[in-house]
């Protein structure tokens, strides 16, 4: 692969202006309609907003919200990734098979957990940026791959798939937590602020962007579009092998349905927190707000014992009316950015008239 691409083109100062305008904005009627909901749930139960409810909701946004951090970035380059849940399980099944049969040191598993998950995000990226298979078709595809391989590797007895209890202390250790406040929370804290300072403070962040605004653009101005995409990739592998151990610790074992339908959960968070479908908009913090949104959303609706086909309408609706939202919004910063820059043509216009004259 190729070294660092060349500089981005230059943005018209007034359009990138209008567009971090536009992001912010978006972002605080984030923040306003996560609090206009935690504040009906307070107000209609009492039980919603108690310390030890607000935390176990950040244990619940904190999962899916690590793997959001990695599909932040994949959806900000226009992309799409459906595999990160059978990547959860398949990670959590290596583990809990080399545990079980082979008792390897805890220091090996959280190795090999990782390892495993960057080797799927590597070939995830491999398979779109180099044989050219849309994302969505081939992430769905390896998405049954990993999936398959959960019961390759399995645990059986008397060939009958059995789960077993995972003793291994330091791994159980991941879901606990220390004072209230849960580890698996903390990593989330820890790889969303990271996820922000590469998103938004170095090359690779604005390579990011300028791939997922105009990838042909990116591409003319000398940016290794695939080198980008298939980074985004690699990422989003090896934090679902960081999610795969804290979802193992909390549990304390590994079924083969492990992680089943995360990646919708995930994908959810990234779009309820402002990162578009076409790309080039969105951030790291915007999809801890949407995760923790998706979060609060889930356990209120507990709380008020709803038949479980009732919680899924409820929780589908108010997600496609984010979803439509997201996309009338997206159509008005894109209306006002060409006003924007069409304005200033008019201006520079008038004034080399001028001059002129």
């Amino acid at each position: 692969m190729d070294e660092s691409p060349s500089p981005v083109p230059v943005i018209t100062e007034v359009a990138l202006i209008m567009k971090l305008r536009q992001e912010s904005m978006r972002r605080l009627i984030s923040i306003i309609l996560l609090a206009v909901m935690m504040l009906i749930f307070s107000l209609t139960n009492s039980a919603f907003f108690t310390v030890s409810n607000l935390l176990k909701v950040l244990r619940e946004a904190s999962l899916s919200g690590i793997i959001a951090v990695g599909v932040t970035f994949v959806i900000i380059t226009a992309g799409i990734d459906l595999s990160t849940g059978a990547i959860v399980g398949f990670c959590g099944m290596v583990c809990a098979n080399l545990l079980y049969y082979y008792n390897l040191p805890w220091q090996e598993i959280f190795l090999i957990s990782i390892a495993v998950g960057t080797a799927c995000g590597i070939l995830n990226g491999f398979i779109v940026t180099k044989l050219r298979v849309p994302e969505f078709i081939a992430t769905l595809s390896t998405q049954y791959l990993y999936r398959s391989m959960v019961f390759v590797f399995a645990i059986r007895e008397n060939n009958v798939i059995t789960n077993k209890k995972i003793e291994s202390y330091p791994v159980l250790i991941l879901g606990g937590s220390i004072n209230g406040f849960y580890l698996v929370s903390m990593a989330f804290i820890l790889f969303a602020v990271i996820g922000q300072i590469l998103l938004k403070s170095t090359r690779f962040g604005t390579y990011v962007y300028a791939t997922g605004a105009n990838r042909k653009s990116a591409e003319l101005s000398g940016i290794n579009v695939d080198w980008v995409r298939w980074r985004v990739f690699i990422i989003t592998g090896f934090l679902c092998g960081i999610a795969a151990l804290f979802q193992m610790g909390r549990i304390g074992s590994v079924t083969t349905d492990m992680g089943t339908g995360l990646e919708f959960d995930v994908i959810a968070a990234v779009v309820v927190g402002g990162c578009a479908f076409s790309g080039g908009r969105g951030d790291v913090f915007g999809s801890v707000i949407g995760a923790i949104f998706m979060a609060v959303l889930q356990n209120g609706i507990l709380k008020y014992n709803f038949p479980t086909a009732v919680q899924l309408i409820m929780k589908g609706v108010v997600i496609v009316i984010m979803v439509i939202f997201d996309s009338i919004y997206n159509q008005y910063v894109q209306k006002k950015i060409q006003q924007a820059v069409q304005n200033e043509d008019a201006v520079q216009i008038r004034k080399g008239g001028a001059e002129v004259v």
